[in-house]
Parts: C-alpha cells; structure tokens; sequence
C-alpha cells in the first residue's frame, strides 16, 4: 500500500500548497496598500512657480467641534500653469487615532466655477484637491481662489501640560490647534491674514511658525483672533493653538494609526463584522472540502481485478481499474496499457537496440471490442488495423503521438468510469469549485475598489479554506456500484502492493499469473512489490513475459532492471516523451515578438 499512501500524501501536499498559496494572495493583498503609505520623495514635492501674493482665510469653530472654512487665495500666475493644488492632512501628530477629513469642499476661480478633482496621496494621509483645467492654461497674472470646506471634530481634549500661555488648561478643557496656513502650499506666500471664530473665549491664544518668521496674534472681541504674517516659503506653514474652558466634543477617531485605515478602514465594528464573516466562509469553504470527500471501503484481499460492470465477462484494465481507486489516472498509465494489450495478444511488443516497435495483432473490428482505453491508445497510435505499426525511437514525432496518447488514455478512463456507472458527477462539488473560482476573483477586485483591503478576507477565507475542491477527484462521486468495484480494485492493489496472502498465491499452478498482473503492478507502480513477492512465493526470480520480444544479443537481464525488459521498454516511451517536451519548450522559449 505504499503507492496508495504516496498518493493520498501527494494529494494531501497539492491541497496544502494550493492553500498556501491562496492564504500568500491574501496576506499580500491585505498588506499592499500600505505601500502607497510610503512617503513620496522630496523631489516630487518641488515648489510651484505660483507666488500667493494675499493669503486671507477665516475658520469658525462651532461648540460641536465642526469647523467651517474659507481660505481666499490670491495668486500671480507666470505662464504654462493649470491651476494650483490644496492639500490637506487629515491626521493629528498628537494623536495618531484622531481624523481630520475634509467635506463639502468648493472652489471658485476668479469668482466663477473651476475644475477641481479630488484625489489623495500617500495612502489617503493626504487629500489633494487639483484646482484647475487641465487642458487649459491659466492666463499670466492675478487671479483670485475661493476655496471653503468643513471638518469634523476639530476641537481636541484639553490635557494638564502647559497651554500656549503657559498655564493649565485643566483635564476637563479642551483646545482648537490648527495649521491655519497650511504646509501642503507649494509656493512661497507673500503675507497672510487669517481670522479664527472660536465657539468661547479662549484662556490663551498663541502662533507659531517653526520658523525665524514671526506672527502676530490680535484680539478682535471675547472670540476671535486674528493671526497676520508676512513672507512665507514654499511648505512652510503656520500653527495656532486656543486653550477653552470648555470640555471637547467627540472626534472622529479609529483605534489605530491612520496607515492602518488603508487595511482595517475607521469602524473597529465594520472589522469584527468582516473578520467573524470571514471566519464562517472559512468554515463554509472547510465543509465543502469535508463533504467532497469519500471514505474508504473496505478493502479485502482480492485475487484478480474487479470485473467490467459493463460487460458479463472480462475484467477492468490497469488504468480503468486504478481510477476507480483514485478517481485519475496513473502516471504509468500509458505503459501500463500497452502492457495489458501485449498481454492479452492485441499487440505485439518488439525491441530493437534502444527503440522497440509495437504491432496489432489484430483487425478493426476485434479492436472495437477492446477495453475503451485500450481502445484509445491504439487509436492514437494508428494501430487501428492490423499489422499497422508504431516505433517508439526516441523521436519528436514519437513523442508526440505518445503524449497525445497518454492524454487519450486519462480522458477514456474518465469517460467509462462515468458511462458504466461507477462515478456519477457532483453538483454540490462542482459548484464548490466554481464559488471558490469566483471567491479569487472578488478578493481580487476588492484590492483595488474595496475601500480598505479587509474587505478581501470573506471572499478570500472562502478560497483557503475550499482549495481542498481542486484535487483530482473532486467533482464526482462514486455510486453505490463505483464503491463495490472500489473495494475489490483497493484489494487487488493489496495482493500486489503487499506482502501479506504469500502463501495462497499459486504461481506454480498458474505460471502465467505473475505476468498477467504485471500492467496492473505498473498501474499502481508497486512491480517491485509484485515481483518481490514472487521471489518470497518461489523463491526463483520471476519469469519474462513472453510477449516482451527482445532481437538483441542473447545476454540475461532482469526484468525492472539492467536495461533489458519492461524497464527498457518504459525507458524508451520516456525518452520519446522528453524529446517531445523538450522541443516543446525550446519552441515556446523562441517564439517572442521582435
């Protein structure tokens, strides 16, 4: 039985890498967009040619925390511009869950509409708004923007460090500290004026620059302040801080950093939805792996392979005898066939040196009475006729119509297994398959249209957990009838696999036992088992098939072994094989475009 635990291992590793692979795709595909958190060099962040000759801006800070904005933008255009750019950062640097989204953002262009794209960078850290035509130029001169917008939360927890005036704000205060003059502006800034309206009387109120520039803050009544300047460069900005008496309204917050967004979005309910959600698909795709499979009959010992269904009389071949057990075909299969049609005096096997020839022995007529893949290999060989031959001489075109006739013997196989009845096709499974096709295939586009990449994880979940469904096998099941042949091919592979039932195996009485079940060996690649059990029954080495017929020299050589026989004849195939791959893949490797 260690072909068939080399099999189910096999298939087990198939099932696990396919999983891996999909869960890589997932963690990849949760991951990339913190990619485009990285920040841009500061090449791309040169300065605009613009100067802002005015910058007057008013922000009216309501008791809720939502502030309203008008920045008035008076700029000197030189020739060859578009338009200019607003970025806003939404996030605060003492606060790394708190978001500052801008909304409602309008623009006007020397008091008229103006193109304004919205964009982000640096994985939305950044809002870009893209004033201007881009198939237009703006005239040379002075024009005059109007940009006004809100956010949300804008007023901050007071906290017991030192407020801008260097006293103590309190636990229960709260504080409005804003870039008034944003960094984000390109070009230098000639002087700005800009007016705040707090929701109360501040306890203190300062600005600052980061600079050797200064500000001036002036009172203008209990609640506002006006915060002037003069020159500034290019992405030099400008601070005000006001310390209120009054507790902070709510801010919109996330419970992570704000590169985070990118993954897991702002709502820690959206995400344990999505991650209990996903933990069911996961479960979902399980299950229908779990239900796809068979269990194992029993498997007594059997002493010849299990009978044609279809027929009153004869038994199923190698191939057709090994699908039943594994549901595909064998890798040897295609040798394993030729075998059993040398056994059973349909062909004739003839060696030459390293080539050898094969020959029907018989007419079309007795071939339709064939095994159906025997049926197909001899069809894809030009055997069709009697005395028709195929020389397997290590040639491309050998190759060829062997590998064409491999592909005939797995899918005669497959077509009979289901015609006589032993393998009925699965709907549930085949839907399976095609709800974890579709599965990839939304994961994939909700990295790129999803709002955050968690939205993935359901569909992807369903992927991992269902990759189980594209093993072979999957896809239809054995009927009432495929489970009774299934247990006496199982068993059959275990008188040949296995060195249990030595002794009731006859081979004196039935000298031609050993070699009928040889293709069968080949089929479940257990012949040194077979032949070992031989050895152990007789104690003789075991006798070469007659139908092998060798014209080289006379010398002695074993059966699987020492270049002569069965292992020369599938040395031969293979070599045919490869030479045919191998032309494939040179043809492959030169056919690109010049």
């Amino acid at each position: 039985m260690y072909s068939q635990a080399f099999r189910t291992y096999a298939s087990r590793v198939k099932r696990v890498v396919f999983s891996l692979f999909l869960a890589i795709f997932t963690l990849v595909g949760l991951i990339a967009p913190l990619f485009r958190a990285i920040p841009e060099s500061a090449s791309e962040s040169s300065a605009d040619p613009v100067t802002i000759t005015d910058y007057t801006a008013t922000y009216d800070v309501s008791a809720d925390g939502l502030l309203t904005a008008r920045e008035t933008v008076t700029t000197a255009f030189p020739s060859g511009r578009h338009g200019i750019f607003r970025f806003w950062d939404i996030t605060d640097p003492a606060d790394a869950r708190v978001r500052y989204e801008p909304e409602n953002i309008e623009v006007t262009y020397d008091g008229g509409p103006v193109p304004v794209e919205i964009d982000d960078k640096q994985g939305h850290r950044f809002v870009v708004a893209k004033i201007g035509d881009p198939g237009r130029y703006v005239p040379q001169g002075v024009h005059t923007y109007v940009i006004t917008y809100t956010v949300r939360g804008a007023l901050a927890p007071g906290t017991s460090d030192q407020s801008s005036s260097g006293s103590r704000t309190g636990e229960g205060g709260s504080h409005f500290l804003w870039r008034i003059v944003a960094d984000g502006w390109q070009m230098p800034i000639q002087r700005s004026t800009t007016t705040v309206t707090l929701p109360s009387e501040p306890v203190s109120a300062a600005c600052s620059i980061g600079t050797r520039e200064e500000c001036v803050v002036t009172e203008q009544g209990p609640t506002t302040r006006v915060v002037t300047t003069g020159p500034l460069p290019p992405m030099i900005g400008v601070s005000f801080r006001a310390d209120l008496a009054g507790a902070a309204p709510p801010q919109i917050t996330a419970p992570w950093p704000q590169p985070l967004d990118l993954v897991l979005g702002r709502s820690p309910t959206v995400v344990i939805v999505l991650l209990l959600v996903s933990a069911l698909t996961f479960a979902l795709g399980v299950y229908w792996v779990l239900r796809s499979r068979e269990a194992t009959p029993l498997l007594p010992v059997m002493y010849e392979p299990p009978r044609d269904p279809g027929q009153t009389a004869g038994f199923l071949g190698p191939v057709q005898t090994y699908y039943v057990t594994r549901e595909a075909a064998p890798a040897r299969g295609l040798v394993a066939t030729l075998l059993h049609m040398a056994d059973r005096d349909l062909v004739r096997l003839q060696r030459s040196g390293d080539d050898w020839t094969i020959t029907s022995q018989i007419d079309a007529v007795t071939w339709s009475t064939a095994d159906p893949v025997s049926q197909a290999v001899a069809t894809a060989l030009g055997l069709g006729g009697k005395g028709s031959s195929f020389h397997a001489d290590g040639s491309v075109s050998a190759g060829r119509q062997l590998n064409t006739a491999k592909g005939a013997a797995a899918g005669a196989a497959a077509t009979w297994a289901v015609g006589s009845g032993v393998l009925a096709h699965s709907r549930s499974e085949k839907t399976g398959r095609w709800l974890v096709v579709l599965a990839v295939a939304a994961a994939i586009a909700a990295v790129f249209l999803a709002p955050f990449s968690l939205w993935l994880l359901p569909f992807a979940a369903f992927a991992v957990g269902g990759a189980g469904l594209f093993v072979s096998g999957v896809g239809t099941r054995r009927t009432p009838l495929g489970r009774d042949v299934w247990s006496r091919a199982g068993g059959f592979e275990r008188l040949l696999s296995t060195p249990s039932n030595v002794e009731r195996l006859d081979f004196s009485a039935r000298r031609e036992l050993y070699t009928d079940y040889i293709p069968y060996a080949v089929a479940f690649d257990c012949a040194d088992a077979w032949a070992r059990k031989y050895r152990i029954a007789t104690g003789a080495e075991p006798p070469q098939p007659v139908w092998l017929v060798s014209s080289g020299s006379g010398s002695s050589h074993g059966l699987f072994g020492g270049g002569g026989g069965i292992d020369s004849f599938e040395s031969s195939l293979s070599s045919a094989l490869s030479a045919y791959s191998a032309s494939q893949s040179s043809s492959s490797s030169s056919s690109g475009g010049g």
